[in-house]
């Protein structure tokens, strides 16, 4: 496990962990109490008759105690690690919603993420840092106890115990591996479904739903194979961590039954010694058995961690400096081309863009319209070029302040599968009566009130649709509660019939008080409230 991650894993509440240390290191001295009592309850049996067999009740008793009380203490440890898992997988979907606004990637690549790399989360926390425990307090606990009642012994133990996570680690070389490549062949999996689904009706009408089969179940196999892979490798590792452990307990076994045999031995002792061993490396063995999910969960936080970059952390790259609200925006030779593309849909802009005013643009279709409000919502690097607000560039801002200045609507607006309360505030805390004041400004407060859970109906998949209109409010709505200093609205009243579009644009116009607000539109009604017009002609330069 790397580093990073680990402190994710420490930077969850540390009344929880401490809690769960509190579980682990109860539970260690009950195997150190179960095992001696059980061990002095035996040799008593040995050396006595069975005529005093009442005097063990209360020895009987307490083991009964102490045996109820370890399973309850595992049972909370069980229930805090499950609460832990769903903080961590809350936290990290929240901060995926948070970075979909600023992240170019399709729907599928979302949904991959926030459900099946997400879950693979549950494993780090239910399985790998109960592992971490035992190894941290129960291996040392018994060791020490040990070494006090038998060096040899001891001894003995502390030489065996580096050869399991020394195999571990050549192991895991090859598991990281395969894992890696079993979560490419689930992509593409998902990928290759959701192309299905949404391109059914034309394959049909075309008659060539049978290839795109014949590719869904190769892509199928190729998944299962990579799988398969990673499960072989996982009863290896399994396999091999038994072997080692078995002999060393092994060992242990008889080096305490030959020198009991010596009579150099105590036999409550030796048993004692016995009884401990089992319970000693037994977190090696559960570390062999849950080796692969453990590997698999890294790879899914590997892949998080690709698709936020610093969002997780608290420390933000980038300059944090003072800057005049509203920003002027200014365009210094920018250039832009898509990925794989060599003409350039922006070639050498130059422009200003003023505060405190409504700026147009416009321009016949592909002239980069759309292009332009990505780079300026940071969603896209220029090629050359330079981006300023105030003489500040975009591209050296720390993410949270470019994520305070701008809000981006594009022309389609994403629709979460959650309630229209996380659809408006994106999944942030925002009181109630806000969220109603925006919905009001974008001309949704009619259709909010018909909703039959109010700010509780859920909408997306499995929800209450949406259409084109509703769709361009609820952006905008979105855009009124961030309350940002620079807006970009893409096609904001498109489909809209002009009494609506009228009451849209007039609330666009209060809102654009003290803010550089910059639109994209045809609409007559538009161009009649910006303050200033810009016509892009094609290869982005002012017409």
């Amino acid at each position: 496990m790397t580093s990073q991650l680990f402190q994710q894993l420490i930077s969850l509440p540390r009344k929880s962990l401490a809690l769960l240390a509190a579980y682990e290191l109860s539970g260690s001295l009950l195997i150190l109490a179960i095992a001696k009592d059980f061990a002095g309850l035996l040799n008593h049996f040995c050396q006595q008759d069975y005529s005093h067999i009442a005097e063990t009740a209360p020895v009987l008793l307490a083991l009964f105690l102490m045996l109820c009380l370890r399973a309850w203490l595992s049972y909370q440890q069980q229930l805090n690690l499950k609460k832990l898992s769903a903080l961590l997988r809350e936290k990290y979907r929240l901060l995926i919603h948070q970075q979909l606004p600023n992240q170019p990637a399709s729907v599928r690549d979302y949904s991959l993420l926030a459900v099946e790399t997400v879950d693979a989360l549950d494993n780090l926390v239910t399985k790998f840092f109960p592992i971490l425990l035992a190894l941290c307090l129960r291996i040392p606990l018994l060791l020490t106890a040990i070494l006090l009642i038998d060096p040899i012994t001891a001894a003995l133990f502390a030489l065996t115990l580096p050869i399991a996570p020394f195999l571990l680690y050549l192991i895991g070389q090859a598991t990281k591996k395969a894992s890696e490549r079993e979560w490419h062949h689930l992509e593409a999996l998902t990928s290759g479904f959701h192309e299905l689904l949404r391109g059914m009706a034309m394959l049909k009408l075309f008659g060539q739903e049978n290839r795109q089969r014949e590719r869904l179940a190769a892509l199928s196999h190729a998944f299962a194979t990579a799988s398969l892979a990673v499960l072989q490798l996982a009863f290896v590792s399994s396999f091999a961590l038994e072997l080692i452990t078995t002999l060393s307990i092994a060992i242990i076994a008889v080096s305490t039954g030959l020198r009991l045999l010596a009579d150099s031995l105590a036999f409550s002792t030796a048993f004692f010694l016995l009884l401990l061993a089992p319970k000693f490396y037994d977190p090696l063995r559960q570390g062999g058995l849950a080796f692969h999910t453990i590997m698999d969960a890294h790879t899914a936080w590997q892949k998080l961690q690709d698709f936020l970059g610093d969002a997780g952390q608290d420390s933000p790259t980038g300059h944090n400096q003072q800057l005049q609200i509203p920003p002027a925006i200014n365009l210094d030779t920018l250039s832009y081309s898509y990925p794989g593309t060599s003409t350039p849909v922006i070639e050498q802009l130059t422009l200003t863009i003023p505060a405190d005013k409504i700026t147009l643009l416009t321009g016949s279709s592909g002239s980069g319209k759309t292009t332009l409000l990505k780079l300026l919502a940071g969603l896209c690097q220029p090629d050359s070029g330079t981006i300023t607000l105030n003489n500040q560039p975009l591209a050296t801002m720390a993410e949270s302040s470019r994520q305070k200045l701008i809000a981006y609507v594009p022309q389609d607006p994403y629709l979460f599968s959650a309630s229209l309360r996380n659809n408006i505030a994106l999944f942030q805390p925002v009181p109630d009566e806000r969220i109603a004041q925006a919905l009001r400004l974008a001309s949704l407060e009619t259709w909010y009130f018909s909703l039959p859970h109010g700010l509780d109906t859920h909408l997306g998949a499995g929800g209450l649709p949406l259409s084109e209109g509703q769709r361009k409010r609820l952006g905008l709505a979105r855009a009124l509660l961030q309350n940002r200093p620079i807006t970009l609205l893409d096609e904001p009243t498109a489909g809209m019939d002009e009494t609506l579009e009228a009451n849209v644009l007039r609330a666009i116009t209060a809102f654009s008080r003290h803010r550089t607000i910059i639109l994209v539109s045809h609409r007559p009604a538009v161009k009649a409230i910006a303050d200033t017009i810009v016509e892009l002609a094609p290869g982005g330069e002012p017409a």
